[in-house]
């Protein structure tokens, strides 16, 4: 907020491909630095903006949080077990989301810098970013009137699906993303039954269908009963903690984790062939006082 540190920043503007702030809306400007003298001093500079609603709009300068996100954007709504409220993710879903939507339209900005065009203000929020994984139910809503009702850990277009209590203790989670797949799933279960043949149908019958599925699961330990599914070809998986992740063979096999700096973190996502990610430091771990978890 210095003189000192506002020249210091346009200085380094000018130079740079990338400025990233997060800011209330305005704030940039009442420090100085507005993007359109940042961009007149670098015309290649990309310029990212990440708030909580927006540059715009009538709530742009409220306080930004992802949990006001997740509540106005429609995931809460659908979000929770059918005789109970909405529920919040209990991850910062919308903030991991938001940093991958403002990468992604850095590199497109950048790109087109870096073929003759110019530098350009991207705006990205909270809510919009959140709101965008919704898929179809905009449309849903526009063209069918449809709201999606709470399922639990269940899809409207999938029938059955859920996680279910094996013998052994054990939860597994249980999808039929097909037709043929569904059919097959049912005769496993004992519901050989023509009448639950098509979607509508299990539609319909819902809850028979998922309490008979709880029943056949319940009566197994859970190796078992993943093993019988998969041969249904059902989209069928334990269950895990992160302690089962941390020496899961598939993980382990992959390298998904990384330890850097006595940190424990992801890898990188995508494995590029000719230009691989890594990761070089551990960056800044907030760790509340009273967690009693040590990073170290």
């Amino acid at each position: 907020k210095s003189a000192a540190g506002v020249d210091r920043v346009r200085d380094l503007a000018r130079d740079a491909d990338v400025l990233i702030e997060n800011m209330r809306p305005g704030k940039l400007e009442r420090l100085g630095l507005d993007p359109a003298s940042l961009l007149e001093a670098n015309p290649r500079l990309v310029v990212l903006r990440l708030t909580g609603f927006g540059q715009t709009g009538p709530l742009a300068h409220d306080p930004g949080f992802a949990t006001t996100a997740e509540a106005m954007s429609g995931l809460s709504a659908i979000m929770g077990e059918p005789d109970r409220g909405p529920s919040l993710p209990p991850i910062a879903i919308t903030d991991e989301v938001s940093g991958l939507a403002g990468a992604l339209a850095v590199m497109i900005a950048l790109r087109y810098a870096d073929h003759g065009g110019a530098g350009q203000v991207v705006d990205v929020s909270l809510l919009e970013s959140i709101f965008q994984i919704l898929g179809p139910l905009p449309a849903a809503w526009d063209s069918l009137g449809y709201l999606q009702e709470r399922l639990g850990s269940g899809l409207p277009y999938s029938v059955p699906r859920g996680t279910y209590l094996a013998k052994d203790g054990r939860w597994i989670a249980v999808s039929t993303s097909a037709e043929s797949v569904a059919r097959r799933v049912l005769q496993v279960v004992g519901l050989d039954d023509p009448t639950l043949g098509t979607f509508e149908a299990r539609y319909a019958n819902r809850e028979q269908i998922e309490d008979r599925l709880r029943q056949w699961v319940a009566s197994r330990d859970s190796h078992v009963a993943i093993e019988e599914l998969r041969a249904a070809d059902a989209a069928v998986a334990p269950v895990l903690d992160m302690a089962e992740v941390a020496t899961n063979s598939h993980f382990l096999a992959r390298q998904a984790l990384e330890s850097v700096d006595n940190v424990t973190m992801q890898a990188p996502i995508a494995r590029m062939s000719r230009t691989p990610g890594r990761i070089r430091h551990a960056g800044v771990v907030v760790v509340p006082p009273d967690s009693g978890w040590n990073p170290r």
